[in-house]
């Protein structure tokens, strides 16, 4: 059983865990899936739908049934995402290369001088790439499902052959 004390303080922290209140929080919050785009699904846009089908297919095969094109669609975007991801990873970096470059130039090759906004502006970038983690995670945990659910499939269509070939 659960004591007053802690439903209350239950309830003290889930006040203060409900999100933004202001309309200039939420106004903030709710552009957090813009920064970098990769909270959005694209995989089913237009622009890349003949990429989508050909991965699909070249996972599935041609003559896939419904159960493994489903599974196989859902590795293909998952691999997508995961090339999306990693290319918002590379320009990170790449500007966290141009960043520390330019830097150098500007303390004029000075190796001891401690750079003032060089520290904040890393950290910014690192606060970038441990974001990132996220979308890499959810990509990768949802395509290793599918594949194992695609493996379940044709296993059991395997199996499915082999009593049919016995009777």
């Amino acid at each position: 059983m659960t004591s007053e004390r802690k439903i209350a303080a239950n309830q003290r922290n889930a006040r203060r865990s409900s999100g933004p209140r202001t309309v200039q929080g939420k106004l903030r919050v709710s552009r957090n899936a813009l920064r970098h785009g990769l909270a959005s699904v694209t995989t089913r846009a237009q622009v890349i739908a003949g990429e989508l089908d050909r991965l699909t297919t070249a996972i599935a095969g041609e003559n896939a049934d419904a159960a493994q094109r489903e599974q196989a669609l859902i590795i293909a975007e998952s691999e997508l995402e995961l090339l999306r991801v990693r290319a918002v990873r590379t320009n990170i970096l790449e500007q966290m290369l141009r960043t520390a470059a330019e830097e150098g130039g500007a303390r004029g090759g000075q190796a001891n001088a401690v750079p003032p906004s060089g520290v904040i502006a890393g950290a910014a970038y690192l606060d970038q790439l441990r974001g990132l983690e996220r979308y890499e995670r959810r990509a990768f945990s949802r395509r290793q499902t599918a594949i194992q659910k695609l493996l379940d499939v044709r296993l059991w269509m395997s199996k499915q052959l082999k009593v049919e070939l016995i009777k």
